[in-house]
């Protein structure tokens, strides 16, 4: 009789990071939710940092490149894109390598606006867009009290920690 191994992908780690600056007038999206903010980021997509550490986080433990390889600055179809739709279609990446999320840790840090309210609904998104459940998607929110750039007020930043692993059968 022969027997036919199939491979088992080992667990893989990825981490994210971005950070953009804020200006009076914008958007500031985080995790695909609006948030009322009197500035936002100043950036040629909705800059939403949440999503662009998930992505890079999803590119990292895959070993495929970064946020900027696979969705550049300079394409004209980012303009005003929903960040969002960038962790949707780097989670069908992970998908079709037959690695699903195992769990996901992320915090964002900006000093002046109160983001406690809006991590419920940045969780689901997040969750939703990545195909995970709920309770393996974590969103805290940091204020800096008061240092750098974040705690002034002037950028807005995101971290991410992930763990990929084999998808169910």
């Amino acid at each position: 009789m022969v027997r036919t191994l199939r491979r088992v992908e080992a667990p893989r780690i990825g981490t994210g990071w971005d950070v953009h600056r804020l200006v009076a007038g914008r958007r500031l999206v985080l995790g695909g939710v609006d948030v009322p903010a009197p500035a936002g980021f100043d950036t040629h997509s909705d800059g939403d940092v949440l999503s662009h550490a998930v992505v890079d986080a999803l590119a990292g433990a895959i070993a495929d490149g970064d946020l900027g390889v696979h969705f550049p600055e300079d394409d004209p179809d980012a303009d005003e894109a929903r960040s969002l739709g960038f962790v949707v279609a780097f989670a069908a990446r992970v998908r079709e390598r037959g690695l699903q999320v195992v769990s996901l840790d992320s915090f964002v840090v900006h000093g002046t606006v109160r983001l406690r309210p809006h991590l419920d609904a940045m969780r689901a998104n997040l969750a939703d867009a990545l195909g995970a459940p709920l309770d393996r998607v974590s969103v805290k929110a940091r204020s800096a009290d008061g240092l750098g750039p974040e705690g002034r007020g002037e950028a807005c930043s995101a971290s991410v920690t992930l763990l990929l692993g084999p998808s169910g059968p």
